[in-house]
This record gives structure tokens, C-alpha cells and sequence, in this order.
């Protein structure tokens, strides 16, 4: 099983994984996506060019990706952070190390950017049915918690 960088090639195997991360989403909302391919692919060069798509391979099919944006604070723009906003792995390859190597990669990529002065700190979110991960023993501290209202 191999991490690397996700390249144009990648993208439709990306819309493929985001479909399933879609539909897996507790937010219904989302499900079935109708994604608009040019909108989709203006995102993912974005991404590729100015924050971090990672992908995972075994035997050269791609199984699970991490993708995840460097910008400024909302209040305070000169505070760069990086924010994951889709980390995602098969289904087939949930008891693998796929998930595992994916984060492992993009905390090695967080902490040289925090290294080099480029961002001030660096997120993972999970979904309220991802498993316990025990981030909190790795590191990991919880900031915040979003809440959908559903009346």
C-alpha cells in the first residue's frame, strides 16, 4: 500500500470516493450527489496546487484519500491553518492501513509547514459515525463540535 500525491489523473477516482464519502455523511442532504465535473475539478486543482490531496494505491487502484485546505482564519486571515475536508477510504479497505498511512502522511506534511512558518496549526474532522479513533491519545485535541438542527 503506497501514499502519494494526487495528481489531475486521480480526479475521477477522487468524485468516485467523494460520492461514497457523500452517501456515508449523516447529513441526508448530501446523499446521491449530482456533482458538477467542471466545478469539481476547479476545486480539486486548488487543492492540489495550493493545499494537500493525497491519495492511497493497492496494486495501482486507488482505495482512500485525504484532502485538505491551507487559508487564513476567517477573523484573523494572516493565521494560515490547514483544514482536512475529506478523508476517506473504502469500505474493503477499512481494516487495512490505508486510513492509518493517509493520516500518518498528512501530519508528517502539517508538521514541516509548521516547521517552515507556513501554517500556525493543522485539523482533522471526523463524522459523528466514524469510529473511535483515539486521536486524543495520538496527539490530537478537540476544538469544536458541529450540530446540524433538526427541529
Amino acid at each position: 500500500m503506497q501514499v502519494r500525491r494526487a495528481t489531475i489523473k486521480d480526479y475521477d477516482e477522487i468524485k468516485r470516493l467523494m460520492i461514497d464519502f457523500a452517501n456515508s455523511n449523516p447529513v441526508k442532504d448530501l446523499h446521491n450527489p449530482k456533482y458538477d465535473n467542471n466545478h469539481v475539478n476547479r476545486v480539486l486543482d486548488y487543492i492540489t496546487r495550493e493545499g494537500v490531496a493525497l491519495v492511497v494505491e493497492e496494486q495501482h487502484q486507488v482505495v482512500g484519500m485525504l484532502l485538505a485546505t491551507i487559508q487564513g482564519d476567517f477573523w484573523l486571515p494572516h493565521v494560515k491553518r490547514m483544514t482536512e475536508v475529506a478523508w476517506w477510504v473504502e469500505s474493503a479497505y477499512r481494516g487495512s492501513t490505508a486510513g492509518a498511512r493517509l493520516l500518518k502522511e498528512y501530519i508528517s506534511i502539517g508538521e514541516q509547514l509548521k516547521k517552515d512558518n507556513k501554517i500556525t496549526s493543522f485539523t482533522l474532522t471526523t463524522l459523528s459515525s466514524t469510529p473511535d479513533l483515539k486521536l486524543n491519545t495520538r496527539g490530537w485535541e478537540p476544538i469544536d463540535f458541529n450540530w446540524v438542527f433538526r427541529g
